[in-house]
């Protein structure tokens, strides 16, 4: 069962309903959840994060480890390196951009016409399935199709402000945190583990069989598992 508190999904800045801005990276990632913990009176909390969420979620334990009761990273390390799908993640930007589609359209025919033209660039349909969720229809605004996601900014700030991990000498985050990474995924390697144990030492990994690197809708049921496993003890 879920632990007895509440539960808060956020959308980082330039995500999802989230307000777009210019700048993007993790640092401005952390102030935000600053922010939030300040706005909703929280004054410490168990946090999880996938991929780039994971990241920023590694660096608020690391600045403010005060603030953070227990880590869960998914399939995503302190590492400057990046997995095979995040090193074309600035043409993908770049695809989307490109996408053209009809605003007498539906939804549906919309997204499968984004899907068709996406599958000439991005092979890996998970990842396509991933960002056509953000592809929606801008009624106020002509009814044109919009992305939902900041395009420009994560394109501009993605060699400074995404792919690259701030490196923080002498910082730890002591609490417990646990790192899962799918078992199929390149984004967790054998060579991180020594960087992860050395700024989480109170940290274990688990790789999920048969996963790739969006472990929790691949894996769901063994994620929730894990997930609700390490929270509750």
């Amino acid at each position: 069962m879920f632990p007895s508190n509440a539960i808060y999904a956020i959308d980082a800045r330039n995500h999802g309903d989230s307000p777009h801005t210019d700048e993007h990276s993790y640092d401005h990632m952390v102030e935000d959840l600053v922010q939030l913990y300040k706005t909703l009176g929280v004054d410490k909390a168990s946090i999880i994060g996938h991929s780039m969420g994971g990241r920023a979620m590694m660096l608020l334990a690391l600045k403010y480890p005060e603030l953070v009761e227990k880590a869960i990273i998914v399939d995503i390390s302190p590492s400057t390196g990046l997995g095979t799908s995040n090193t074309n993640i600035p043409l993908f930007l770049q695809s989307m951009k490109m996408i053209q589609i009809s605003p007498t359209a539906t939804i549906h025919q919309a997204r499968k016409l984004a899907d068709e033209q996406l599958a000439r660039i991005i092979a890996e349909k998970s990842l396509r399935d991933f960002l056509i969720t953000n592809l929606v229809k801008a009624e106020k605004e002509g009814g044109h199709f919009r992305w939902r996601i900041n395009l420009e900014a994560l394109e501009r700030n993605f060699n400074t402000g995404v792919a690259q991990f701030p490196q923080l000498a002498g910082r730890k985050f002591e609490g417990p945190t646990l790192f899962i990474a799918g078992g199929r995924s390149d984004y967790v390697k054998s060579e991180d583990v020594p960087l992860i144990k050395t700024l989480f030492p109170n940290s274990e990994i688990t790789y999920v069989k048969d996963a790739g690197h969006w472990v929790h809708s691949e894996k769901s049921t063994e994620f929730s598992k894990l997930v609700l496993n390490f929270l509750n003890e």
